[in-house]
This record gives C-alpha cells, structure tokens and sequence, in this order.
C-alpha cells in the first residue's frame, strides 16, 4: 500500500534530472554581469556603451596621495614608492606617467623640428605674429639669456637654435588639455595638484576591475601599501593618506552589500514561510513541498533557456525569485487540495488546480511573451525565461507530482487559524470596494512615474568608498561636464585622418563657447592632408618682408646678449620655400595610454577616445549631430537625457503591450467583456496604488522597478483569475474548495512579501529599490483581489440559483442557465443550441410524451443541455440525471439548480428518483455501452418508468460519407479514455429494444448525415 502513496523512484529521478538539466545550462549560458550590454539598440546608448567599453579609465585604479604640507618634492618621493611597490605586486600593466615622461624629450624634438606643420593660418595669426614684433624678440632673447645660466637647460643649445621663438611651447601647451584636472601640472614625471599638496598615480590592472576575485586582490595590495607608507611617513614626521578609487571598489562594495541583503532577506523569509507553512498546512511538513515545482520549473528553464542563447543576464537571474513566487501558487495549490482531512489523490488536486490556474497560467505567460516585442533585451530575455520558468513548473505539478504523490491519507483534523483569517479578508463587501477605489482614486493624482536614469544608483558602495570618490573628483575632477569621441581604424594613419577632419571645425565649437577645453591628437601630430594646409598656410606667413625683419631682429638682439650671427640658422631653414620635414610625424607608442589610443576590444582595429570639456552654450544635440559620423560620441548629459525618454518609453510600451495582451488573452478565454473588465481591476487598482505610493515615498522609478511592474501585472491578473475562475466554478463563497484557492492566493502573495519587504531595509540601492516596488505592488494587488473583487463577482454572477424563468424563447432560457459558468461549457451549451439538428427535431418527439411530465430520468447527461431544454419545456419537472464524468457533473448540477440532481456514475447504474419516470432520454452515448450493459440498461429502465412512460434515445450509427471528421475526434476521444466504442445498426438496436421488453413508437433519423437516429419507446405490457 505505501507504494501506491509514494513514488521515491519517481522523486529521486526528478531531481537527478532536474539537476542535471540545470548543470548543462549552467554551463552552457555565460551570465552578463554587465547592464549596460542590455540596454536598447539607440545610436546614442549603444555609441555611449562604445564608448564606456574602449575607455581604459572604466578598469583603472587611481591613488591619491596627499600630505599635509605644500611640499612637491617629498610628493614625488612617495608617489615613486608607491607606483614601486604597485609594479612589484604583478597585479597591473601600467604605472603612472613613466612612459609619457620617458617620450617626452622625443616628442619635444619632434615638435620642435615640425613646426611649420602644426600652425593654422589661424594660430599663425593669433599666436605667431605677436611673437616676431621686435619688443617681443628682445624680451625672449633676454629669458634665453637668463636660463642658460640655469643648469636645468643644460643641452638645450639645440633646441634653441631650432626654435628661437619657443613656438615648441605653444604646441606642448595643446596638451594640457589632457590633464584629470586644469589645476594640475607634471612634475618630474609625476602629477601634482595646484595647491602642491595631491599626486596621482594612475595604474591599470591586468584584469577587469569589476572581476571581484581579482578587487579582492587589489583591496588587500592597497590596504598592505597603506600602512607601510603612512608608518614610513610618520617617521619622517609627516602624514600621509592614501586614496585608491577605481571600477574594483565598486564591484566588491556591490558583490559584499547585496550578499548581506540577500542573506537577511533569506533568514527572514525562511522564518517567515515556516509560520505560514505551520498554520496553513494539516501537516506543515507536506506545504514545504509547495516549493519544489517553481524550483525545478526554474531550474529547467535555465536548461531551456540555454538552448536558444549564449547568455543572460545577471538582472534576469536576479528576478529569478520574482519568478519563483509567480510560480509557486501551482505548487501550494496542489498541496492544499492534497494535503486534505478525507482520503486524497494527485490527480483530483491536479484537476482542481488546473481547472481554476489553467487561465492564469496562460495570461500570465502570453503577457510575459509579449514583452518579445519591448525592444528592450533585458526586457524580451526576461519575458523569454518568465515564460519558461512558469510553463515548466505548471507542467511538472500536473505531470510530475501525481505520480510521486498518488495518494495522501487523511491529515488529522486539527484548527487552521490562517484559513479564518483569509476567509475574512473576503467579508468587508461593498464597503471594502467602495475603500479600495477610494484609496486608488486618491492615489491617481500622485500616480506619475519618474524616472531615475542614473545607472550608478543601481550600484551601492561604503561610505569609506564614496568618500574616496568625492576627494578625487574634488582634487582632479569628475566627467558630468565633458564630452567623448571615440573614433575608429584600421591603423594610426587613418585615427590622424580623422582627427584632421574633426579638427577642422572643432574651432566653431571653441569660439562660440561650447567648449573649453579639449585635445585631438591632430593638434601636435596631424594626418596627411593637415600638414599640407599648415605647411601651405606656414610659408604665406612667412613673407619675404616679416622674414627679414625677423632675421634683423633677432641678430641685433643676438648680439647685444652674446649670441653668434649664426645662432638661429636652423631656425631660418624652415621659413624657406625648400624647407621638407627630416623626421617623420608618427605618434609615439610610449604616448598611447595618454592619447587613448588602444587595440579595439576584438583586437581588429585601432580606436581613440578623445575627451573635451563643455562649456555654458553646449549643445548636445547639435554636437551629437554634427560629430556623429566621425565615430561614437557619449555625452553623459545627452545619455542620461535619452535614456530617461527610453525608460519612458519603454515604461508605456510595455504598459501597452503587457496590458494589451493580458486583456485579449482573458477575452479570448472569458468570452465575456464584463468578466475581463472585473478580473483587470485588482491589476488596475494595484498599478495606480504602486506607483502613486512610490512617488509619495520619494522613489524614482529605474530600470529595476520598470521590470517589476511587468511582475505585478502578472501576480495582479494570477491573483484576480484565480478568485474569478473560483466563484466561476464554485459559485457560493463558502465553499470549502474555494477556501483552499483563496488561502492559495494568499500563501502565494504572503511568501513572496516576506522576502521582498526585508529587502526594504536593505543597504543597497538596487536590492532595496526591488524590495519597495515588490512590496507595495503585491501588497496591492493582494489588496485588490481580496477587497474589490468578491463583491463585483457576487453580484455580477448572482443567478437566483437558476430558477426556471418564462422570459425570452426557449433557446435563451437555457443559454441564461450556463450564462454564469466557465467558458467551454457556456460555449458548449450556445454552439449545441445552435449547431446540433437535436433541438430542432425534439418538439417533434414530445408529442410521444405524456401530457405531465414531471420526473425525467436522464442518462449520460453531459454538461446538461438537453436536461435544460426538457426542464424548460416541461415546467415544474425535476431531472434525475447521471454522467461518468465527474467535472461534467458539476457544471450540469448548476445548469440544471433546482430543477434537478446529477450523480456521478454510469450505466448501467440509473439515477435515483423518488417515483417512477415519466420520461427517461438516452443521448448519443449507446455506443460506449457492450451489450450487456446496453441489455441491463433497457431493463433497468423498463422497471423505473410509469405506466404511461417514454424512453427517447438517440444513437449513432456508422458513418457512410468520405469524411466523417467529427467521427475521427470521437474516436480519437475513446481511445484516448480507454473506452472501446460499440456502433450498431438501426437493426440490431431495434432487437435489443423488443427484448427489453419496449415497443418503438417512432423512429426516424436525425439530421442531414444519416449518421444518428432516433427511438421512441414505450413498454410493452408483460
């Protein structure tokens, strides 16, 4: 007997191969930690993700140092041994500014031996021509003059000779542009802040810095490289402080906060789900079990999922337990209609379950399908594996369980306090509407989404961590006021290329204000074409007139401070028409790093991010489109306005879409549009009430919560369906099966908010965003379900228990009887009425009958259409039916109300009636009766009929045209159930009939296929 109880074979090869299933796809599917590679397809996102993705700052760890005195050398001393000390630990690839010191003196040479092509006719003009004016050759000789008694310009003979003029000095000073701040400058190869008191060091690590196990690392290095520098600097009695900041700190804050949130929210859940499992369960120990069906589903999704992609993201799986909780109320629901005080089985919980979840299942999933259609990745990846998880785990409830679970003995009764409590919930009546709309109606006027479009609010981070942050923006500064420009090749020369073209009318946006500041690499080593336009531009400068006036002034004042007349030859060799550049204009490898030129990350081509500061008359727009074809342009102003437009966008499209496909999907099923309207108004009331909560407590709605409104609309349309498809299949409130849906609902609902109203208190942003929006909207649409609906149903399906009515014809009196029930009997009976020749030929036949008729006995009723027109045309009968099918049973007792009872069983059993029939009626089922339960059928009716009683069968005979598909379904059908189907002809029913003992007043066929017929009969006298 216990094998028939429990399957542990089934049970352990479930969850081998669940386990399985989900270890393949875990390693098949590699999770996308990143959000940004799931934001839309816009230009200015996805040239903003460009952007962030090529930019070596988004993995670099900075260090300031400070000390408590203006004292640049010592700054230098301690920055070296800490850029040592961060060389020695293998963990970096680059350390501060050595290669750019080291290219310097190269780069200083190259300028120098260039110059006539790397002035404008502009900057001649502008910067040049004020230069050759004879007081201000004098006042540079005189400084020439005077630092060449320094011993710091010891070898410079050179470099004066070629440039007099120190022009050199006006290109360097292009460069400054590409210092983290204006208030900095280089000393000794090293960054050192204006106030003489901050050094930078900047490094780049060998690996990601968002991969927490290599920041773990770097955490460790730099707490190690503090101490024994501050320990060192103290003997020196100086105080030093260290400040590393980077993408490392943040990941690791993240990975740390959400770990401690989710843990919290975990241990409370579990504590949580534990009491409700100990008040709503006979046996507490069966309602753990609700759990495993939304497991497996999920974790079988994940196998699924694997099959169709490559990746998901880290967002979706974080949801995974959004998914767990609009999954699990098929698992408690089968385990409350189990777990029960009376002898239970799987299958009969499964068929109570299915009956009413089925809908919500479907509507759920179709509205979750339609987010395919958002535009949005995160979104269609967190439909696409929504869908899947919630498909899976109703299939393994229904498929699975019943064959692990196959039968459950009685619970002992004991009290169930929750259940009372729940029950409640649904008696505040018209009041608890009339507050709820009320509620809602208030919560309109503050139900206006704003948008929190700051990605790095999604990310939380210590204080220790935000403090680093606001030192280093404070001392070097931040990028809210710059502008990038990444640009694309297939080698350096084409980067110069376009960097020429870019050049070209980058002055616009100088001259007018737009920009400050700002560098392109063109500005000290231009492409091709520039240097023809400067070197064109160079020798119309250069007259013959300014070139000897240069010449003599230089020589008078080269004499007077002790220069040879020869001094500046090679200077004068570059104002000549013949003058061809010796060195060739490549831009140094060691300059790279500090020119944001790198390998593109597929290592296909080479990119370079070029960095500007705007000014007050920026316009983004007009910059974005003007500068767009030259590569991908990230404007943090620009990006975060767009994806402020998108999220809204996107907010109301996918209002629309999942709105709009929910409210089809229950239209299609509910056939009904006053039912539709009733079962979207928890959902309505739940999103007005969510979102003007959320405004009135100061929370911009983000990207986290845009996904949880997809998960209230889903648990708000489960929830409504699961009360509607109740008081559908139920009808009366306190029926006991309806109590278990109802504390389905709520065990459902109370599970989730328990683990996500922990998250509330949660330290980061993200976590406790999820927990405020998940809260307020399942609170909600629990609110809605249990408050709004009960009273909108009662009265919207009160029928008057189906008393027998004398309004409209025949037809709509019956029609008005299923008016209140399910869908496919309610459809059922209207395309019965109107399709089967039955109702048609029946007035014919009642002129056979009796002239009272008031018991009919009627066998295989069915879902009780034909007993409904009988009762209808027969008033003040009774109808005594019976019908093997039990869910046919229930739908035709309701039908039929008072005017009638159906039992469960079949023939040759007959219905009891409290006196003979005057009727009995035999409907299109003889052919699933053998001939001994035909014989023993006719009998046993011959004894139950009165005197004056009449039998009327129906019965199908062979089909004789080409293509009797209605013939091929009933087949099918019987095969299906098991059952052999038994046709006979006119003939050899008419024998059965004679030795019965019946005679056959009519017969006749019916309708236009010659596939039924039709038997009147009427007892012989024995």
């Amino acid at each position: 007997m216990r094998s028939k109880l429990f399957n542990p074979s089934i049970l352990i090869a479930t969850v081998i191969t669940v386990a399985l299933l989900f270890s393949i796809g875990l390693y098949r599917l590699e999770v996308d930690t990143d959000i940004l590679d799931d934001l839309p397809a816009d230009p200015i996102i996805q040239d903003a993700l460009h952007v962030f993705k090529n930019h070596e700052i988004q993995d670099q760890l900075a260090v300031d140092i400070t000390l408590d005195k203006a004292d640049p050398g010592r700054l230098v001393d301690y920055g070296r041994r800490v850029e040592d000390l961060l060389r020695e630990s293998g963990l970096f690839k680059s350390v501060g500014f050595r290669d750019f010191g080291h290219a310097m003196p190269a780069l200083v040479t190259s300028i120098t031996g260039n110059l006539p092509l790397l002035f404008t006719e502009r900057e001649l003009m502008d910067q040049v021509l004020p230069l050759i004016e004879a007081d201000a050759i004098l006042k540079r000789l005189a400084e020439l003059h005077r630092d060449l008694s320094n011993l710091d310009t010891i070898g410079q003979a050179e470099l004066i000779a070629n440039d007099p003029l120190g022009l050199n000095r006006l290109v360097m000073a292009r460069l400054a542009s590409l210092a983290p701040s204006q208030n900095a400058y280089f000393y000794k190869e090293r960054l050192i802040s204006s106030d003489n008191r901050h050094l930078l060091v900047i490094a780049t690590p060998v690996s990601s810095g968002t991969d927490t196990l290599f920041s773990r690392k770097i955490v460790e290095l730099m707490d190690s490289i503090s101490l024994s520098m501050t320990q060192e600097a103290s003997l020196r009695s100086d105080r030093l402080t260290l400040t590393p900041v980077g993408a490392y700190r943040a990941a690791l804050d993240n990975e740390l906060i959400a770990r401690k949130d989710v843990k919290m929210a975990i241990l409370f859940a579990m504590g949580g789900v534990a009491l409700l499992l100990l008040f709503a369960f006979p046996r507490p120990y069966i309602g753990l079990l609700s759990l495993l069906p939304s497991i497996a589903g999920t974790m079988t999704a994940f196998f699924v999922y694997s099959l169709f992609h490559k990746s998901i993201s880290i967002m979706v799986l974080g949801f995974g337990g959004a998914i767990l909780s609009m999954t699990v109320d098929y698992g408690i629901g089968y385990f409350l209609f189990l777990d029960r005080p009376e002898w239970s089985t799987g299958k009969n919980a499964s068929r109570e379950v299915r009956s009413i979840g089925l809908l919500a299942l479907l509507t759920t999933i179709g509205a979750f399908a339609a987010l395919s259609l958002s535009g949005f990745p995160l979104l269609q990846q967190l439909g696409e594996f929504t869908c899947l998880g919630m498909l899976l785990s109703f299939l393994f409830v229904h498929s699975v369980f019943p064959l692990i679970f196959p039968a459950i003995p009685p619970a002992r009764p004991r009290a169930l306090p929750l259940q009372k409590i729940v029950n409640s919930l649904c008696r505040f009546g018209r009041k608890g509407a009339a507050a709820a709309l009320l509620f809602a109606l208030v919560m309109l006027f503050f139900a206006k989404p704003e948008f929190n479009v700051d990605l790095s609010s999604m990310n939380t981070v210590t204080k220790e961590t935000a403090a680093a942050d606001k030192l280093i923006a404070g001392v070097w500064g931040n990028v809210l006021n710059k502008v990038f420009l990444l640009v694309q090749g297939d080698g350096i020369t084409e980067l110069q290329d376009k960097g020429d073209r870019f050049l070209k009318s980058l002055d616009r946006e100088f001259s007018s204000g737009g920009l400050t500041s700002g560098f392109v690499p063109s500005m000290i080593f231009p492409g091709q074409d520039r240097r023809k336009e400067n070197l064109k531009a160079w020798r119309d400068f250069w007259t013959g007139d300014r070139v000897a006036a240069l010449k003599e002034n230089l020589e008078r004042g080269a004499a007077e401070i002790g220069f040879s007349s020869s001094a500046f030859e090679p200077f004068y060799s570059t104002l000549e028409v013949s003058w061809k550049t010796e060195r060739e204009m490549s831009i140094p490898v060691e300059l790279y790093s500090l020119l944001g030129i790198k390998k593109s990350q597929d290592k296909s081509s080479w990119v370079q991010v070029m960095t500007f500061t705007t000014g007050g008359s920026f316009d983004n727009e007009h910059f974005y489109a003007a500068y767009r074809s030259l590569g991908s342009i990230f404007d943090p102003a620009l990006f975060s306005k767009k994806l402020g437009d998108l999220l809204f966008s996107t907010f109301l499209k996918m209002l629309f879409i999942v709105g709009a496909g929910a409210i089809v999907l229950v239209l299609l099923f509910f056939v009904n549009i006053r039912l539709t309207l009733v079962s979207l108004t928890p959902v309505i009331f739940a999103f007005i009430c969510t979102l003007g909560t959320l405004n009135l407590f100061g929370h911009s709605l983000d990207i986290s919560t845009l996904m949880l409104s997809i998960v209230a609309i889903g648990l708000g349309i489960d929830y409504s369906l699961y009360f509607v498809r109740s008081y559908q299949r139920y009808g009366d409130p306190s029926h006991p099966s309806f109590g278990l849906i109802r504390m389905t609902v709520f065990m459902a609902a109370a599970t989730t908010l328990i683990g996500f109203s922990v998250l509330c208190f949660a330290e980061h942003n993200l976590l406790r965003s999820v927990g405020l929006t998940s809260t307020f909207a399942i609170g909600y649409a629990l609110l809605g379900a249990f408050l709004i609906l009960p009273p909108l149903m009662e009265r919207l399906l009160r029928d008057d228990e189906n008393t027998v009515s004398d309004r409209g014809d025949h037809k709509s009196r019956v029609l008005r009887r299923y008016k209140n029930m399910e869908t496919y009997p309610r459809l059922f009976a209207r395309f019965k009425l109107l399709f089967d020749p039955m109702f048609r030929e029946l007035p014919e036949l009642m002129r056979f009958c009796p002239k009272q008729v008031r018991t009919i006995l009627d066998i295989g009723t069915g879902y009780g259409v034909p007993a409904c027109w009988l009762l209808e045309h027969f008033q003040g009968s009774k109808v005594y039916g019976m019908e093997p099918d039990g869910e046919r049973v229930g739908f035709a007792s309701k039908a039929l109300g008072k005017g009638g009872v159906v039992v469960h069983g079949k023939a040759p059993d007959l219905p009891a009636a409290p006196g003979p029939a005057d009727l009995a009626t035999m409907f299109d089922m003889v052919h699933y009766l053998d001939e001994g339960d035909l014989r023993l059928t006719l009998e046993r009716l011959y004894g139950s009929l009165g005197a004056e009683g009449v039998v009327i069968i129906r019965m199908a005979l062979m089909p004789e045209r080409k293509l009797p598909w209605m013939w091929w379904l009933e087949g099918l059908k019987l095969k299906a159930g098991g059952i052999r189907g038994c046709y006979r002809s006119a003939e050899e029913m008419g024998k059965r009939i004679a030795e019965a003992g019946f005679a056959v007043e009519h017969s006749g066929l019916s309708g236009p296929h010659r596939e039924l017929i039709w038997f009147v009969l009427k007892r012989l006298k024995r």
